[in-house]
């Protein structure tokens, strides 16, 4: 039931306070019996397990509870099942939440039972033992159930924004098929337009032709006009099909909408709880708006892995150069327990065939702060960085 991705420096402090514990049970323990030796060292083990074994350390905690009642002593190191109930109650397990909920409550209500007469010098409501029975309900409480809900509010808080980050993911990826479906109507549009204007012109074209040939001999006018039919019919076709090329190049404002585009993808990041630290160098309008459009779209891609796999605790370093071509750099830290663990690599295979597509490069590789997206898009006008 250990929590995953726990990372070994959680490990190594809990033993290093486990050490400790276990020291002062050691010194303070003198001449108080092996039962308090015995609770205070089951203590000792369900601080070092609390992380990466959660039923050891409920095991030795329940464990040592009983010596406690056994012996009808309370050791004062049972203020250490605070941070143990903290752990129990924000583990991912809904077993491990719901079951360490019943102990503390049934362990505040034993505790405080077997208090009054451990201490049975603490004068309380005038010695009576029902006001010594609530003070140790109470104080137990404060202790572990106090403890638990801590470690619940933690955990509720983290799928809270687990549920958001997932939202922006949906949202993101929503948006991705839209653009694709919209990039594949637009390119049937254009195929139509394309086959219309050749299938037309050529046809005319193959029309006339025909004619001329049956009639080269017997009426030359009629092929002179036939060519003359011919000549316009390829030059309208080819005026046609510059428009055609012309729209399919076209992206009037794509600069502009990248850039708003740009904005809102950081707003929207930023609003799952991701912080961006991005500097540009050069502008985008100087840029072909293809080369612009796949850099937005490799960004969209990197951030949104960034999101999904990446320490929303460290920024993520965004840096567009349009001096030379374009280069886009995306740098981010990796969770050791990611949002959205695992993933088939196909946004960086769609990445990688984008950034070919229109002959850039892109590498997307781990180093040793995290994680790296580098696209860079020579300039058609000059040599490649």
């Amino acid at each position: 039931m250990a929590a995953p991705g726990l990372r070994r420096s959680a490990v190594a402090f809990d033993l290093v306070v486990a050490a400790f514990v276990g020291f002062v049970v050691v010194v303070s323990n003198s001449g108080l019996g092996a039962a308090m030796y015995v609770a205070g060292g089951l203590i000792t083990l369900a601080l070092a397990a609390r992380r990466f074994a959660p039923s050891v350390m409920m095991t030795a905690a329940v464990a040592s509870a009983v010596v406690q009642v056994a012996s009808v002593h309370v050791t004062a190191l049972s203020v250490m099942y605070a941070p143990m109930f903290f752990t129990a109650g924000g583990h991912p397990d809904r077993r491990v939440r719901r079951g360490s909920f019943a102990v503390a409550v049934v362990g505040s209500i034993i505790a405080g039972a077997v208090l009054p007469h451990g201490y049975g010098d603490i004068a309380l409501g005038g010695g009576s033992v029902v006001w010594g029975t609530a003070f140790g309900v109470v104080l137990t409480a404060v202790v572990v159930v106090g403890g638990w809900t801590a470690g619940f509010v933690g955990y509720q808080r983290r799928s809270v924004a687990a549920a958001e980050v997932s939202e922006t993911i949906a949202e993101l990826e929503r948006r991705r098929v839209l653009d694709l479906y919209d990039e594949q109507a637009e390119r049937s549009r254009l195929a139509r337009d394309m086959h219309d204007v050749v299938a037309h012109s050529l046809a005319v074209v193959v029309a006339q032709a025909e004619g001329a040939k049956y009639t080269l001999d017997a009426d030359p006018d009629a092929v002179r006009d036939a060519l003359g039919v011919i000549a316009d019919t390829a030059r309208e076709a080819l005026a046609d099909v510059r428009t055609v090329l012309e729209e399919l190049r076209s992206t009037d404002s794509v600069g502009d909408v990248s850039r708003a585009d740009r904005d809102q993808l950081f707003a929207r990041m930023r609003a799952a709880g991701m912080t961006i630290d991005a500097d540009e160098t050069g502008t985008a309008d100087d840029v072909d708006p293809v080369t612009v459009r796949v850099a937005h779209a490799v960004l969209t891609e990197a951030l949104t892995n960034a999101l999904k796999y990446g320490d929303l605790t460290q920024a993520v370093i965004v840096h567009h150069d349009w001096t030379i071509g374009a280069r886009l750099t995306v740098g981010n830290a990796v969770a050791d327990r990611p949002l959205a663990p695992g993933g088939a690599r196909h946004g960086i295979i769609g990445m990688t065939e984008r950034a070919a597509h229109i002959g850039g490069r892109l590498s997307s590789t781990s180093t040793q702060d995290g994680w790296l997206v580098v696209l860079t898009v020579p300039d058609p006008k000059g040599p490649t960085r």
